[in-house]
């Protein structure tokens, strides 16, 4: 009884964010403040990154090549720290 009513109570939910969901996208002014707001995001992002770079701090996208070349020196090292001890190994 008691989850009955709480399946139809979530399905109605579910239901009521689906219609409103529905209507907001429909909106053509909504859609083109989203759009306008993306546009906008975009030019703060790049902003925000000549800022970082004049006060020579690293940005996400630079720490995000950093990490990928550490990890590539990493697993470069391990590859010759196990040759070398193949190399003792043998002798």
């Amino acid at each position: 009884m008691v989850e009955d009513l709480f399946r139809s109570l979530r399905s109605k939910g579910e239901e009521m964010v689906t219609d409103v969901s529905n209507r907001i996208l429909a909106n053509p002014a909504f859609i083109e403040v989203l759009k306008k707001g993306m546009v906008v995001g975009e030019a703060v992002e790049k902003q925000v990154g000549s800022a970082l770079k004049k006060m020579n701090v690293a940005t996400r996208k630079d720490l995000s090549k950093m990490e990928g070349r550490i990890a590539e020196l990493e697993s470069e090292l391990a590859a010759l720290k196990s040759a070398g001890a193949k190399r003792t190994r043998s002798k």
